[in-house]
């Protein structure tokens, strides 16, 4: 036997692939031919601004990544930073199979984003006192956010990302659509202060 090979234990942690069951309903049929259609992007490391190419380009639901997929990349990046890294089409599968709001067209459900890393083995919680939002967040090891993008504006609509505390700055992946890289924020109250209206915080540890 390979002492070495023998050492390595198994993830404690489950796979979205073992979650994707397709059967012959509507979502299952958009799932498939979506995952086909994605299976042709590489996609490394975090991503940032979901309508820079090629991840804008990605289908999901009836739509694009592009168009509605701040759910999804926030799920991709969290997933990473937890060191369980997923290929992002089997992301976008898991969305269109269990998650998409309305075949994608608004976005993904952050409490069936919550149910995944359950799923998955994480603790979670969910944290909707704003007050709280700073404390919590730095004791976790990750965090799903969603917020109004304008407080008082239906019409700005809502953005979810991942973000997480490090070196005492609120680390936050795909701020915006054309973003470039991680933007740095020193705390939710401040991030308030800019005019955004906080909804939930899912706060995730191993």
């Amino acid at each position: 036997m390979n002492t070495q090979m023998s050492k390595i234990k198994p993830s404690p942690y489950g796979t979205i692939k073992k979650l994707l069951k397709f059967n012959i309903s509507l979502p299952a049929v958009i799932a498939k031919r979506n995952l086909a259609f994605n299976h042709q992007f590489k996609i490394n490391g975090l991503i940032h601004g979901q309508c820079v190419p090629p991840v804008a380009s990605m289908h999901y639901g009836m739509v694009n990544i592009g168009w509605s997929g701040c759910g999804i990349i926030a799920v991709y990046n969290a997933l990473f930073l937890l060191g369980n890294p997923h290929c992002f089409y089997d992301v976008i599968a898991w969305g269109d199979l269990k998650a998409s709001t309305i075949f994608g067209l608004f976005g993904t459900s952050p409490r069936k984003a919550k149910i995944l890393f359950r799923q998955l083995g994480y603790t979670v919680n969910a944290i909707l006192d704003k007050n709280q939002f700073d404390a919590q967040a730095q004791k976790a090891d990750i965090c799903l956010f969603t917020f109004w993008n304008q407080r008082g504006s239906l019409r700005r609509g809502i953005h979810t990302v991942c973000v997480q505390y490090n070196s005492g700055l609120l680390n936050v992946y795909n701020l915006s659509n054309f973003s470039s890289e991680v933007a740095y924020i020193a705390s939710f109250k401040e991030w308030e202060l800019s005019g955004i209206a906080p909804i939930v915080l899912y706060c995730i540890n191993r």
